[in-house]
């Protein structure tokens, strides 16, 4: 008996019969980044500032450049036929218009009804369309999500398709005594070319950044697939190939004094393994979540590449809110079982009362295949 593993995301991933689109968040020097801002609506202040307009040359503006996230696309073919892309259009309240230049940065032209557009700018590097965020876009005004979305239109094995995405740029409203957690990762895919991702977790108290495990009263502790792993608790974690058997769904939560005040998670796949799950929505429709509105995905099993028609397969499957709370609040069995999978609109909540919102769901699959 063989057991695998696959985790994915509704809504802005969206898996078809052969092509995957993957998302990363970098920064210029390739080290992963969270979609993230904190602002003070008293002072105004914003964490991290991705604004380095009117700042002279020096330590100050360096550090904001490298703070700026990059949102980098690519494609990949699931039975491993050859795949490209080859157009993005990329939206901000509207869609943002770009005159590319190849892997020169060229920023968003003027736009009156989108006042916000030139505070992007766009490349193609190599394989990969790139979007990087060179404004705030957190003020004392907007501390709601924003959500970047895009058009991928790809080639593969002769034929040519569009598919639609998103992400969310979480932004809150920092109070004197607010905590928040998020996880940046190098990559979010394992393979023989790229065997490991570093996972950064950074805190924040306010529109301050805390010190973990320094000394100090900030630990963190690292859960895979809902398991504390032992001795985890600086704030990074190097996953490798050993440690994923098709994909895992990695927790980190924030600890004040023993007590738990934040946290995040992020997926990581490894496609090169032998077995992969292949989560495939069961119509055009299904990949999203939104109000009155569930996701629904077919599981399938592909081995190297080819799909599986072996023996029987047994599918658990657990499903987690954007913040790594597993649903249905409380529930210590998985979530379901069988190849179909079904994400409720109430899974994507987090938080409760007034403070609550919506967002993207992770969902960790696990195969036994007999």
């Amino acid at each position: 008996m063989s057991t695998t593993g696959a985790a994915f995301s509704v809504r802005f991933l969206r898996n078809g019969d052969q092509v995957v689109i993957v998302r990363n968040i970098v920064n210029r020097k390739d080290s992963g980044l969270a979609l993230f801002q904190v602002v003070d609506p008293e002072r105004g202040t914003i964490a991290p500032n991705w604004d380095a307009t009117n700042l002279p040359e020096g330590a100050e503006k360096e550090a904001v450049l490298d703070a700026q996230p990059i949102i980098r696309l690519g494609v990949r073919s699931a039975y491993k036929y050859p795949a490209e892309i080859k157009s993005v259009t990329w939206y901000y309240n509207k869609a943002l218009k770009f005159n590319l230049r190849g892997a020169e940065w060229v920023t968003a032209e003027a736009d009156a009804e989108n006042l916000d557009a030139q505070k992007f700018q766009a490349r193609i590097n190599g394989a990969n369309y790139e979007l990087k965020i060179v404004g705030n876009l957190a003020s004392k005004k907007n501390v709601a999500n924003r959500q970047i979305s895009y058009d991928v239109n790809y080639a593969c094995n002769g034929m040519t398709d569009t598919v639609k995405g998103s992400v969310d740029v979480l932004i809150q409203a920092a109070g004197s005594n607010s905590h928040m957690l998020q996880i940046s990762a190098t990559n979010v895919e394992l393979d023989d070319k790229t065997p490991s991702s570093t996972l950064t977790a950074v805190g924040m108290y306010g529109t301050e950044y805390v010190k973990i495990g320094q000394d100090g009263d900030y630990t963190i502790k690292w859960y895979q697939d809902g398991v504390e792993r032992n001795g985890t608790t600086a704030d990074t974690l190097v996953v490798d190939r050993d440690m994923v058997t098709g994909g895992s769904l990695f927790i980190a939560k924030l600890f004040l004094k023993d007590s738990a005040v934040a946290q995040d998670s992020q997926r990581i796949n490894d496609i090169a393994d032998e077995y992969q799950i292949m989560a495939t929505p069961t119509n055009a429709g299904a990949n999203w979540i939104g109000v009155n509105h569930n996701a629904t995905y077919n599981l399938s099993i592909l081995k190297n590449g080819k799909d599986y028609a072996g023996g029987n397969v047994t599918y658990t499957w657990d499903v987690y809110n954007a913040m790594g709370v597993k649903k249905p609040d409380g529930q210590k069995e998985p979530t379901g079982t069988g190849s179909l999978v079904t994400v409720l609109t109430d899974y994507a909540k987090v938080g409760t009362g007034d403070d609550a919102y919506y967002a993207d769901c992770d969902v960790q699959v696990t195969a036994e295949i007999q």
